[in-house]
């Protein structure tokens, strides 16, 4: 897809009709409490839910629909191929402070849950898409290798429009060798993107419409974004 196709994709739709989704921004895959833990694992996703965040009231203020999705494991909701794969995990355990969300809900949003990484299972989620009568997503969020990858997925499997801003989406760096840029590389090639959320804004801010230009990623804002 070229940058002009990619710069189209929620062109004539009405702010209202346009929802930022930002998946799981939970305390234990951006700022987790355990002990020993290592703050440099989850550092670009808390610089990456920071962005989102900031992003996120500026676009509500513009009139833009909020969702916020949250990973919530409770072994009695899922089915025993998924229990297998889930019992020994800690991860955003039912009841547990690393299930809350790191970043504070924007007035007017929704926080919707999600059993798994696929959010487009999530029937909180689809009604708060069918309330609003959304057409198009602006996605952001962690992880990238699964919880990203299958929001974006669902959204061109539905026939959404919808576009990724790269400096919204990241990865725990104990995957950063290969798997996150493997996908951020593959959103790049594949699905519409843009590198700074902050050019739509700016856009929006003066009166066009959602996305007309992107701005390409020079050298010194590829080593800034997370992987």
């Amino acid at each position: 897809m070229n940058q002009n196709e990619q710069a189209a994709a929620l062109d004539g739709l009405e702010p209202g009709q346009i929802a930022v989704v930002l998946v799981d921004f939970q305390n234990d895959f951006c700022q987790p409490a355990e002990p020993g833990h290592d703050p440099a694992l989850t550092e670009a996703n808390a610089a990456a839910a920071s962005r989102a965040s900031a992003f996120a009231a500026a676009a509500s203020g513009l009139g833009l629909r909020v969702i916020y999705t949250r990973q919530v494991l409770d072994l009695t909701r899922l089915d025993p191929r998924q229990r297998r794969w889930e019992e020994h995990s800690r991860l955003c355990r039912a009841g547990s402070p690393g299930a809350d969300l790191f970043i504070e809900p924007v007035p007017g949003s929704r926080v919707v849950r999600k059993d798994r990484f696929d959010i487009w299972q999530s029937r909180e989620f689809q009604q708060a898409l069918a309330d609003w009568d959304i057409d198009g997503l602006i996605i952001g969020g962690v992880e990238l290798i699964c919880c990203v990858l299958h929001a974006v997925l669902g959204a061109e499997e539905r026939g959404y429009r919808y576009l990724v801003p790269l400096d919204l989406v990241s990865g725990m760096a104990s995957s950063e060798g290969s798997a996150n840029r493997a996908v951020r590389a593959y959103l790049r090639a594949v699905h519409p993107t843009i590198g700074h959320a902050k050019d739509l804004l700016h856009r929006w801010q003066a009166g066009g419409a959602p996305t007309t230009e992107l701005a390409p990623l020079c050298d010194r804002d590829r080593g800034l974004l997370p992987t």
